[in-house]
């Protein structure tokens, strides 16, 4: 017992029986110690002290035995206080037997003699709690043995020795001890079989494999495994091969099949001399491809004698799929696909600097209003419409070059400049000329081209360019191809650089108002137009170079309001310097009806300064108006309601003019100016239109301001048809605030 106990703490395999063993191993050893002792003690007293020790050693073992069974079988008791009970009645036990060499109340120990006239002292006269001690230990013991036995009753007879050995040596145990009690032997035969328990405890806990069980085991994980496998023995025979093997062979239950296939792939893959070898192998199987990975192995024993071989076949089909399936996401466009923008640009950049003596064009598309698309007919209408701009961009790209998706609906293709076709690009273009669910719905597609002239220049600058192109023709209907040329990128940076230099220059009031007067026809100046100038640190900015630029990007509307501002601050201070009786007329840019709230901006202003509202006029375009007149119209008419003066401003330059005179309630009508380029021509039929607006305008109690006069023959025709106001370079150019008050405030100008 003792060396079963060394041994597995020596040889460790850190198995999970370890410690319950060498825990009933110990307290087994000690049992049969204790009793050997208590035989050979020279006094009753020691005797007695002794045969209690061995009697708690008895607790401790079958307490051990117990939590041995338990781990051994797996089986957990369902009641947790069925333990804690057996050890209470454990521990008062062993107080019992520590108690008992004082006041003899379990047993006694009587001096009695062997067959060789040995003397020795044995336990008499038993007591109750001696009968409380055995059953606390038969107790243990059979609940035990029980588990042993349910467990074995449940497993398959491949396992049943496994937990039958074990019980079979306590019922040995038991058998024995009862003997002992019964029949009154003088020695207790039953310690003879703790060896037996050790030893089976030791071998089947730690040591055991069930016959046949890992046969059973290889056969059923070969002919289960994933992977397919061949074995051939020495004479190259099949000697088993799996389910997936088979597949793979193509022979069902038809082992010369497989020998067949494995020498045709010995033959063709492996080396000669060689004792292993891998290699990649497809076979279409149920219809699909499968891609396998195989390897060859020679097996040997340890005198290096040749045994066999086998083959492993490992099908990575699913895993070669789903590499493919990420791989083709990473690359292309999931809706139309195309290669996503990272992949094209990739793909292009890699096939201009491999052919350096290839001239190569990049080209990109556009569809004009493409997000009216979505909004007016579904998601699922332009995504139908992007799978055919798709098409569009494969059939004008050659073979050999390359094409992407960019972002929503820009495409791109890179073409050798040789291959490339403008009128390729028209002929597919005009095929997607209107939505299937409405032909009266018209799309147009614009395509700019750039000419890739350094390589090293990375593909997304080279879109970037090729889409500069298009903004030159974004407004148009009739240009499909525009191209690139350096012109381009200039005005592309001198506009980023007018957009970066904004906030700036708001901030350090680089913006300037200069007033250009405006001249009754009496000779009368009461007030001008407000305009904006930039007075940048480098030199003036004219209005044509930012303007336009401003009312793309939105920057219009903080300029407005800066200028609405700076106008009501030069009316507050003719105010306070008792100039009342002049004003100022103010821009609304169309963009400001739909980025702020101009009624409560404007008003806001006024009230803020304390300024009559009739004193700053709002100046409008017939084009906002009627962008949106259901609304624009209610709003004008607000204004008008709070005092403002509203001028329509650019009279003639909107194809519904008069439309908006019948709708629009204003107070000053201000005419074009393109009006007057052609009034001095001999058929006059400019100045016969012009008359008539302006008698159009005085039947509608409206003042006539016209802007743009330049000769005195135009100040005379003007007044000759009764315009009330005149604004323009014969008079003045717009000039700063301070000169304006110089020159013309409470002075009168000859017409």
């Amino acid at each position: 017992m003792l060396v079963c106990f060394f041994y597995s703490m020596v040889k460790s395999k850190k198995n999970v029986l370890e410690k319950p063993v060498r825990k009933l191993l110990l307290f087994a050893s000690s049992a049969v110690a204790m009793n050997a002792t208590a035989v050979i003690m020279v006094s009753q007293k020691s005797a007695l002290i002794v045969y209690g020790l061995y009697n708690c050693c008895i607790d401790a073992m079958v307490i051990s035995l117990l939590l041995y069974v338990r781990r051994y079988t797996s089986i957990e008791p369902k009641n947790k206080k069925e333990m804690l009970a057996v050890c209470i009645s454990s521990l008062a036990d062993c107080v019992f037997m520590m108690i008992n060499p004082f006041f003899r109340i379990v047993y006694n120990c009587e001096l009695v003699q062997d067959r060789f006239s040995n003397g020795f002292y044995q336990v008499t006269d038993r007591k109750f709690l001696y009968l409380y001690h055995l059953i606390v230990v038969y107790t243990v013991v059979v609940i035990s043995l029980i588990t042993l036995i349910k467990k074995a009753a449940s497993s398959p007879t491949v396992y049943k020795i496994k937990y039958a050995g074990p019980t079979v040596v306590i019922c040995g145990i038991l058998v024995a001890h009862v003997a002992f009690l019964n029949f009154n032997f003088k020695f207790d035969y039953s310690l003879l079989f703790y060896a037996l328990i050790a030893f089976a405890v030791f071998y089947f806990s730690l040591f055991y494999i069930p016959r046949g069980l890992m046969e059973k085991l290889l056969f059923f994980t070969i002919a289960n495994m994933k992977d397919g496998i061949i074995c051939i023995d020495i004479d190259g025979k099949c000697v088993h091969s799996n389910k997936n093997a088979n597949i793979y062979c193509d022979a069902y239950n038809n082992p010369q099949a497989v020998e067949q296939q494995a020498k045709i792939m010995f033959d063709e893959n492996v080396p000669k001399g060689s004792t292993e070898a891998s290699w990649q192998s497809v076979r279409r199987v149920d219809g699909q491809m499968h891609y396998y990975t195989l390897e060859y192995k020679s097996i040997f024993d340890n005198h290096r004698h040749y045994l066999g071989s086998f083959f492993i076949i490992h099908d990575h089909t699913e895993e070669t799929n789903k590499f493919t399936a990420e791989k083709y996401r990473a690359t292309h466009d999931m809706l139309t696909g195309v290669y996503n923008k990272e992949y094209f640009c990739e793909t292009a950049q890699n096939m201009i600097l491999s052919n350096p003596d290839t001239s190569y064009y990049i080209i990109c598309s556009d569809v004009k209003n493409f997000k009216l698309v979505n909004d007016i007919f579904g998601v699922e209408a332009g995504d139908n419409l992007l799978k055919k701009i798709a098409v569009l961009i494969e059939n004008i790209t050659p073979e050999n070059c390359v094409y992407g998706r960019l972002s929503s609906d820009r495409f791109a293709a890179c073409i050798s400049k040789e291959l490339f076709s403008e009128e390729s690009i028209l002929k597919h273009t005009r095929k997607i000329d209107s939505l299937p669910e409405n032909s009266s719905f018209k799309v147009h597609i614009h395509v700019g081209v750039y000419e890739v002239t350094d390589p090293n220049i990375r593909v997304s600058v080279m879109c970037d360019r090729a889409n500069l192109a298009i903004k030159t023709i974004k407004d148009s209907y009739q240009n499909i191809v525009a191209y690139y040329d350096s012109h381009l990128r200039d005005d592309f940076i001198s506009e980023q650089k007018v957009i970066s230099e904004f906030e700036n220059a708001i901030e350090t009031g680089q913006f300037r108002a200069y007033i250009q007067p405006q001249i009754t026809a009496d000779g009368r100046i009461n007030g001008g137009e407000v305009l904006v100038r930039w007075i940048h640190p480098d030199g003036v900015i004219p209005p044509c170079k930012f303007i336009e630029i401003f009312e793309q990007t939105g920057l219009i509307s903080r300029l407005d309001i800066y200028m609405w501002e700076l106008a009501c601050i030069q009316l507050d201070k003719w105010n306070r310097e008792g100039r009342t009786d002049y004003y100022l007329s103010v821009n609304i840019s169309q963009k400001d009806f739909y980025l702020l709230d101009v009624y409560e901006v404007i008003t806001s202003l006024v009230d803020k300064y304390q300024i009559n509202p009739e004193s700053l006029h709002l100046e409008i375009t017939e084009t906002a108006v009627m962008n949106n007149p259901a609304v624009q119209l209610k709003l004008i008419q607000r204004l008008r309601d709070f005092g403002f003066i509203i001028e329509i401003d650019d009279f003639g330059s909107g194809y519904s003019s008069l439309n908006t005179l019948k709708d629009l309630t204003a107070d000053v009508l201000k005419i074009d100016m393109g009006f007057l380029k052609d009034t001095e021509n001999k058929e006059e039929r400019s100045k016969t239109i012009l008359g008539m607006i302006v008698s159009l305008a005085k039947s509608l109690d409206m003042e006539v301001i016209t802007e743009g006069v330049e000769t005195k023959e135009q100040v005379n025709f003007l007044t000759e048809f009764g315009c009330d106001i005149f604004q323009g370079y014969f008079f003045a150019k717009p000039m700063p605030v301070g000169e304006f008050e110089e020159k013309y405030l409470s002075t009168y100008v000859e017409v």
